[in-house]
Parts: C-alpha cells; structure tokens; sequence
C-alpha cells in the first residue's frame, strides 16, 4: 500500500516517527523496569546485577560514522562451532524451541545469524529434525533424528 507524499511532508512525517519511536523507547524501558522489580521481588535480591538487560537501545544521534573515522569491528572466534553448541543444547533439552536456541546462543555470545545459518544446516543435513510450531506461529521445535 503505498502512498505518495510531497517533498514538503517529508521532514514532518520523518520527525513524527522519530516522535513515535522515542514514546515506544520509553515505554519499553517502564516495562525493563518493572519487569526488574518483579524479578528483584521473585529472587529477594534487588541487586542490580540480576536486572535484565534492556531490549531496545536509543538510537544514535547521527549516521554511521565512516570506515575511516571509526574502529573496524573484528570477526569473533570462538572454540566451538554453533552447529555444536545446537547440537548440545537440544540433546540436553527435550524439543526447543527456535525462540530458546537463540536465547542460548544469544547468552553465548553468538549473533542470531549464525543461530540461523546453523539451524537451518543441520535441519538440511538431517542432523536436527525441525517440526513448525503451527499455522500463523513463528518458530519451530528441535529434536534429534
């Protein structure tokens, strides 16, 4: 659906969604911090150690900086492959799901392309039997063959 919009109602339009998005960011970060008093109320401790992280992060003030005026992210290596680490993690835990593979992954330090890229290779291999949540739902369930 889309629609045309005049060079004049462009910087309107813009600003409004970035109005929109700053009210969303402060609406998440109201529910990260009740949901830390939940957690400090469950766990009895209210150390700021066990608060999750936030979900959403503002958004930087300008655009990227350049290749030349920034630090070149490096490519992490770790010691064991991602494929290995699913492998582990769904002979460890009966039928997970793609949404707590990632979670694992994510709390491994692995990026969720490479949960992907591995879960979708070891489906194809015949490693990993992948059966859909259901009609209209995101994700899948895991288990071994």
């Amino acid at each position: 659906m889309a629609t045309q919009t005049s060079a004049t109602e462009l910087p309107s339009q813009i600003q409004q969604l970035l109005d929109q998005r700053e009210q969303h960011l402060d609406s998440i970060h109201q529910i990260d911090a009740m949901l830390a008093k939940v957690n400090a109320a469950l766990s009895h401790d209210s150390a700021a150690s066990t608060m999750p992280r936030p979900l959403a992060s503002p958004a930087p003030a300008s655009p990227r900086t350049t290749r030349s005026g920034g630090k070149k992210r490096q490519r992490s290596k770790f010691g064991v492959s991602t494929a290995q680490l699913v492998l582990a993690f769904v002979k460890a835990n009966a039928k997970p799901t793609t949404q707590a593979i990632m979670r694992h992954l994510a709390g491994e330090g692995r990026t969720a392309s490479s949960g992907s890229n591995a879960l979708s290779t070891l489906a194809k291999a015949g490693k990993l039997k992948r059966t859909p949540l259901g009609k209209g739902l995101p994700g899948s369930i895991y288990a071994l063959p």
